[in-house]
């Protein structure tokens, strides 16, 4: 018994995504590494498998009726695996759940949109909206199961859009860690400078996260030199390991996150 008409029209999705996959992969451009190029060609080969399965394998009945709904294992187990690679390599451009392209025509589920970046201005959020607004459109035609022209086209369209909701991702980043939208660190509390561990620990459960004190036997290096001259911390801003300022001058603020963090773990 041939395969479904439904089966077939998952086996050609699984295709289709299969071929954005590898072109993705074979672009330099669009994708930062090679981790992620030898993400996009896992994918598309367990697709490939998928489809090869959807397409050759029998469709089972029920007292003469064909079942259509159901998807044998191979299939399955080849479209989970190649959910669970694009969750793990966002960068990539697949959505997490972008098999459902693909199981739509068996099961008749729905296409979730890509979880949102919940962006921290009004452009993006527009920008975001928009996206998700053509994206919703795409998924209302492709639910009409269209001709496999058709759907190889929208399919096209919609991981074309996948893509740049996965680069306003990282505009959205760079923005969120512009010193000007980093959360404020709180001002730093001056205190005697602690002699124990223990002195050190009563001043921050006293005073809370920041509290600034002066170093007199303990210097740090703050990593910061001019012609090789390595400049010495005279003060200490502690913040839990975060915001670690150790230099009076400003120009060397921060300078010494990781030597603080290290002598900060060292009292703990």
């Amino acid at each position: 018994m041939p395969a479904t008409p439904n089966a077939l029209a998952a086996a050609h999705r699984a295709n289709t995504i299969a071929t954005i996959a590898r072109t993705r992969a074979a672009s330099p451009a669009p994708v930062p590494n090679a981790e992620g190029r030898a993400a996009l060609l896992e994918i598309a080969a367990l697709l490939e498998t998928a489809a090869h399965s959807l397409q050759t394998e029998e469709p089972g009945t029920w007292d003469g009726i064909v079942i259509t709904n159901t998807m044998d294992w191979d299939a399955s187990h080849a479209l989970h695996t190649a959910d669970e690679i694009a969750a793990d390599h966002p960068t990539i451009g697949f959505p997490p759940r972008f098999t459902q392209y693909v199981t739509a025509p068996v099961f008749g589920n729905e296409v979730d949109l890509p979880p949102s970046l919940l962006p921290g201005g009004p452009v993006l959020i527009a920008r975001e909206g928009d996206l998700f607004a053509r994206l919703h459109a795409i998924h209302g035609h492709l639910r009409r199961m269209p001709p496999a022209r058709d759907t190889t086209a929208l399919l096209e369209g919609a991981f074309a859009l996948h893509w740049k909701h996965t680069l306003l991702a990282a505009s959205e980043a760079v923005m969120t860690d512009r010193p000007a939208n980093r959360p404020a660190v709180p001002a730093a509390v001056e205190i005697a400078t602690p002699g124990t561990t223990m002195a050190l620990r009563r001043a921050h459960g006293a005073y809370g996260a920041t509290v600034t004190y002066g170093l007199t036997s303990r210097h740090l290096p703050c990593h910061v030199s001019d012609e090789g001259v390595t400049h010495t911390a005279v003060r200490m801003v502690s913040h839990l390991g975060a915001t670690i300022a150790t230099c009076d001058d400003d120009s060397h603020r921060n300078a010494a996150a990781v030597a603080a963090r290290e002598l900060y773990d060292s009292l703990d």
